[in-house]
């Protein structure tokens, strides 16, 4: 016996189980599982007893004796047999330990017990038997089953496991079909409308059927078995029910209501048993949980009703056909939404909403501890207020849907309008105020989707009172802002203060978002009134209807603070309707004459705030950006901007440009697009150029914003710098948005022009880092890497800024003197003078007197071709070939992209020792898609096919992909008819590089006219131009098939005894020994034609046939190629003549090769040495055969 375990440890466990057993068997379950217990601890005990001892006996190993050692063994059987039995009664113990639980109806413990058991022992069959019934007790159906099968699988012949899985099999297939019948849209409405339930059973009936009906789309069924109309019904009814409550007079207004449900609801059996909700009672919860289910029938779209406030912010940019085009809605949601229309006026929709918001509303945040009891203002786990809230939200929303049918009038509807203001002016629940701006927003874009098809827009009371509210909401999220930033919670880890932090920053996106949706609304509804097409309407004076919108806001108040926040919306009223109404802005800015000296005290940061406490705050900087976008915006207009030059903005500008750092300051993008902007006006005129230049260093001031971007982004969203639970997130590098990096390429754009930029960008060590950064952020903007949206490209604007800045520091004058030349040639009057000529008319120009020379027009500047070739190597070490092919490839780049991507990649290509980086950053698929896509602007497409040609001379043909060699082919062959001889010569070599790539690049090259090309070539005075045609052609004739389409032409003409002029010509270059390149190739040609056997039948028919006797007569004997060729051609006449026995035309040609035997080396040797022996041989055969006796 193990000295670990007792000598008499299993007949003490013995009699505990025995004893447990027989008070089973009496029914004294609690006294049975008393012995069980006792039992099972005294088991636990000594088997925790035996691992000690076992640990304790293997450290001493190593001092022991053999025989100790075997001793110790005998013992280790033994006690391992005993441990094992108590094992084993341990686990019967356990599971009859269960039983007892089951009995005392105590089924988890019971569970428990028999889990343990199977631990020890994990097969035990009754272990996982009475498990199950455990389980099934507790309605965990499915691990019950699991349970009896894996006992069946250990005992295949228990029958008591048998016959319970079938039982339980029943019980979860009866389930499953009640669970199924009462998911049915028909008892899910009927449950939702049951007065017999609880309101929290009813409400998540009916938000599973609205899950049901969206995900199944469903909304036709929804409608045509009768749901919709029993909702409506159940819902007017309860709206009918508080107006009958409220008092005399009311009455009336519930007889008028009803009526339009009088006909529908009597059809419908059972819409009017108070079951249906039809004349009972509907909880605040369940009337919420109904709007939300008519919500999802008529709304456009199956998402929350959260995420449809503003779709043009959510969803990836759609163009500007799908922005403009007539509101499309699924027939079954159009279905719906007519039928609700003729059950629900918009009246009706008023009465409902003003009910709900008189009897109160809450945000669902908002803390329970304003009411004094809990208990008696909820229901169904909410505020009943919360619930009012959730309800008007879904009532504006399905009110917005529904109007849309009447879009064309929406603004005669004065119960809809007047619904939306009563649910803008909803300050108790921001939700209210989004669901009322979100109906009214899409019934307006419907409306503005129509266009002149319908009549204008009429200015009404309704529509003034909601630009008014909407105006109001932006007011009201300024206070909350400024609030939330003065009661900011600083920076901590405690729980507390985290939670503090995530309540301030969920409160400040909600506000901001809610701002911006209202400024989206009045954007749309000035658009719309603002429509000059009204046919013979008068327009609305929307002078007035401006002033008494933004009055108001641009009156001084007592209080400084205050002051502030009312400029601040005022400022960003009028900038929504420069942006809605371009010309209304501009009348009304012109006759208040008066406020541009207001508006640039505040973007100078003085004003009312100068000596306040709100200097230096968030709210201070929002007034200032606010002041300094409507000056932006002024700018266009000339009358405007030269006011403002008057008003000595140009300083004011600059100043803020310049600022230090500090939390005053404002931000990254608005500094940028004021840059930009003076970067513009320094072309007003001179007065105004010198003003900029001497009040700002565009230099430092591009070097200070690329490096603020470069280590913390521009800025733009405030709220989307910090985390949800306020803690400062690492920030984003080169995050910019597409508006602040156009503002950059603006001010880069403006600086490139200029000789003393270029000579900065080079001689200032900051140089290089501006470039790099630059290119950094134009990748990161062209992979669309921006937040907030979906991934997209930049703009072709951003993207042509880009690309025509790099243009403009690669260039130098004598390249823009160039391109002026050229272009002369291409028509102008000075097309047919040449450059002398042109040389003294400048001259003469020079010598005119002031007044009559025109006024000069972009004169500056671009610095001499050293400093165009340094940048240009500075460039392409930052990768500046990657930065253009990811603006050209993403899609879809428009005509002026292209064009600057082809002049910038073709200053790039004038130096060999750039092209090989240009290869392998993508410049070749960069140029095809250039080219291909400036068919209209063929100068630039020159340019690109230029640039391509360059490429593919200086390249390894074999280094491309086998796609963009087959596509440079028809890139490259319009080259070969150009006007110019260099772009001639650079296309045919680029053309006979490929060439000799392989069969496929050759017929592309044949099927594309290549050889028509290169024969058009040799008609020119340019012995260069010929030789390349000649070239062409050579490679050209070493595809078989071109080999086979020449043979059959040969035949053709022969058979009129004609000869094809492209032979004729390769013949006679064959004599052209003033141009040995041309000479060479044309025998190189002939040559290879001549491997067909149609070619070599045919060509000692021409006349010009012995200029390649001659040819190899008069031929060097250091000319060893021109030998070889000669000799091949002959040869492969020789073997064809051969063929057909022509003995004298053969012999001459042998006779030609002995003649020069002396000049051959090499193969051309081998192959006379053929010829000599194999005319030989042929010889000595006849002289014998003439010799033989005839055997007659």
């Amino acid at each position: 016996m193990d000295p670990g375990l007792p000598a008499d440890l299993l007949s003490r466990l013995e009699a505990l189980k025995e004893g447990g057993n027989a008070d089973f068997k009496r029914g004294k379950y609690e006294a049975a599982i008393e012995a069980y217990s006792q039992c099972l601890a005294e088991a636990t005990k000594a088997l925790d007893v035996r691992a000690c001892a076992t640990a304790g006996a293997h450290n001493s190993a190593r001092t022991t004796t053999d025989a100790q050692i075997e001793g110790k063994h005998a013992s280790e059987r033994d006690s391992a047999s005993v441990s094992k039995r108590v094992t084993e009664l341990k686990a019967q113990t356990l599971c009859n330990r269960a039983l007892c639980y089951q009995r005392a109806n105590q089924f988890a413990a019971a569970e428990a017990d028999c889990t343990d058991a199977i631990a020890l022992l994990p097969s035990y069959v009754k272990g996982y038997y009475r498990r199950a019934c455990a389980r099934e007790a507790q309605g965990d159906r499915k691990a019950c089953v699991e349970d009896l099968q894996t006992c069946l699988r250990l005992q295949p012949g228990n029958k008591e496991a048998q016959e319970m899985l079938a039982g339980v099999r029943d019980k979860v297939m009866r389930e499953e079909e009640t669970r199924v019948q009462e998911q049915l849209p028909e008892s899910l409405i009927t449950s939702g409308l049951s007065s017999a339930l609880t309101a929290t059973k009813r409400v998540a009936s009916l938000k599973q059927l609205g899950a049901f009906v969206q995900e199944r789309k469903l909304q036709r069924q929804f409608l045509r078995d009768g749901s919709l109309k029993r909702i409506a019904a159940a819902l007017k009814s309860q709206m009918d029910r508080e107006i009958d409550g409220s008092g005399p007079g009311s009455k009336e207004d519930a007889h008028r209501s009803m009526e339009s449900l009088a006909e529908t609801t009597a059809s419908e059996p059972g819409t009017c048993d108070n079951q249906d909700g039809v004349g009972a009672f509907l909880p605040i919860s369940v009337e919420a949980a109904c709007w939300e289910l008519l919500l999802s029938v008529v709304q456009k779209h199956h998402a929350n009703a959260e995420d449809e406030d503003d779709s043009t912010a959510n969803a990836a940019t759609p163009s500007m056909e799908a922005l403009n085009a007539p509101l499309q809605i699924e027939a079954p949601v159009l279905e719906c939404r007519r039928a609700l229309d003729g059950l629900w006026t918009s009246n009706d929709f008023l009465v409902r909403l003003r009910q709900l918001l008189r009897a109160g509303v809450a945000m669902p945040h908002e803390s329970h501890a304003a009411h004094e009891s809990h208990a008696a203002h909820e229901e169904a786990g909410k505020l009943r207020a919360v619930w009012r809230g959730e309800a008007c939200d879904r009532l504006l929303r399905t009110l917005g849907c529904v109007s849309q049918l009447h879009a064309v009038q929406f603004d005669d509807d004065a119960s809809f309008l007047e619904a939306c203001a009563a649910g803008m002016e909803c300050l108790d629940s921001r939700e209210v105020q989004r669901a009322a701006v979100a109906a009214l927003v899409g019934v307006a874009d419907a409306r503005r989707r129509l266009g002149g098809r319908v009549q204008a827009v009429r200015l009404r009371h309704g529509i003034e009172k909601c630009l008014e509210d909407t105006l109001q909401i932006v007011a009201d999220a300024e206070h909350e802002l400024a609030a939330a930033d003065l009661a900011r919670v600083p920076e901590g880890q405690g729980s507390a203060s985290k939670r503090a932090r995530g309540g301030t920053f969920d409160r400040v996106e909600a506000v901001s978002r809610l701002q911006g949706q209202a400024e989206y609304l009045m954007i749309t509804l000035i658009a719309l009134l603002a429509d000059k097409d009204r046919g013979k309407e008068e327009p609305p004076d929307m002078n007035r209807l401006v002033d008494q919108l933004l009055s108001p806001y641009f009156k001084p108040s007592a209080d400084p603070e205050e002051s502030v926040i009312t400029l601040t919306v005022g400022l960003k009223g009028l900038r929504l309707v420069l942006t809605a109404a371009r010309e209304v802005a501009r009348a009304y800015l012109i006759s208040a004459s008066s406020i541009l000296p207001y508006l640039l005290a505040a973007a100078a940061g003085g004003g009312s705030a100068t000596h306040s406490a709100t200097a230096g705050t968030a709210a201070h900087r929002r007034q200032q950006e606010a002041a300094l976008e409507v000056l932006l915006a002024c700018m266009d207009f000339p009358e405007l901007r030269t006011s403002l030059l008057d008003a000595n903005a140009v300083p004011v500008f600059a100043k803020v440009c310049s600022e230090e750092g500090g939390s005053a300051r404002v931000g990254c993008w608005m500094r940028a697009r004021l840059a930009a902007a003076l970067a513009r006006l320094s072309v007003h005129d001179e007065d105004v150029r010198i003003q900029v230049f001497d009040s700002i260093d565009f230099y430092e001031v591009l070097d200070l914003l690329l490096t603020e971007i470069r280590h913390a982004g521009d800025g733009r969203h405030e709220t989307g710098e910090r985390s949800r639970d306020g803690s400062a997130q690492a920030p984003r590098s080169l995050a910019v948005e597409e508006e602040t990096f156009r503002s950059l390429l603006e001010i880069f754009f403006f600086l490139s022009l200029h000789a003393d930029f270029k000579n900065r960008l080079v001689g200032d060590k900051k140089g290089t880092k501006v470039l790099r950064t630059l290119l950094q952020v134009a990748n990161a903007s062209g992979k669309g890497k921006k937040a907030g949206s979906g991934s997209r490209p930049a703009n072709n604007l951003t993207r042509y800024l880009l690309l025509q800045s790099l243009c403009n520091i690669m260039r130098s004058r004598e390249d823009r003197e160039k391109q002026r030349r050229k272009k002369g040639e291409m028509g102008s009057p000075l097309a047919d003078i040449d450059d002398e000529q042109l040389q003294q008319l400048e001259e003469l120009f020079k010598k005119l007197p002031a007044g009559a020379k025109p006024a000069p027009n972009g004169e500056v500047d671009l610095g001499d071709k050293a400093l165009a070739a340094q940048l240009r190597d500075t460039l392409l070490g930052l990768n500046v070939v990657n930065a253009i092919s990811v603006n050209v490839c993403a899609s879809p780049p428009s005509a002026n992209v292209l064009c600057a991507a082809a002049q910038a990649l073709k200053f790039l290509c004038a130096d060999a020792r750039h092209r090989g980086t240009i290869v392998r950053e993508g410049g070749i698929r960069t140029l095809l898609t250039a080219a291909a896509g400036l068919e209209e602007y063929p100068d630039d497409q020159r340019n690109a096919r230029q640039a391509a040609a360059q490429l593919c001379i200086t390249t390894n043909p074999s280094l491309f992909s086998y796609r963009e060699a087959l596509d440079l082919v028809p890139c490259l062959t319009p080259l070969l008819r150009d006007n110019h001889e260099l772009l001639q010569y650079e296309g045919a070599l680029a053309l006979i590089n490929l060439c000799s790539l392989n069969e496929e690049v050759r017929m592309r090259a044949w099927l594309g006219g290549a050889w028509e090309g290169f024969g058009d070539l040799l008609f020119g005075e340019n012995d260069m131009l010929r030789a390349a045609g000649l070239e062409g052609w050579c490679n050209l004739s070493a595809s078989p098939m071109v080999q086979e389409e020449i043979g059959k032409k040969m035949e053709r003409f022969a058979e009129s005894k004609q000869d094809v002029q492209d032979v004729k010509l390769m013949l006679a270059f064959t004599r052209e020994t003033n141009n040995p390149r041309a000479q060479s190739a044309a025998v190189a040609s002939l040559a290879m034609l001549l491997a067909n056997e149609k070619v070599a039948k045919c060509l000692p028919d021409y006349s010009l046939f012995g200029n390649i006797e001659r040819c190899l007569d008069e031929a060097l004997k250091t000319d060893e190629a021109l030998i070889l060729r000669c000799v091949s051609a002959l040869y492969n006449v020789w073997g064809e003549l051969c063929n057909r026995e022509e003995t004298e035309k053969r012999m001459q040609i042998v006779k030609i090769v002995e003649r020069n035997q002396q000049k051959l080396k090499g193969d051309a040797a081998a192959l006379a040495t053929d010829m000599i022996t194999a005319e030989q041989s042929q010889k000595v055969h006849g002289e014998k055969k003439e010799s033989a006796p005839d055997p007659s």
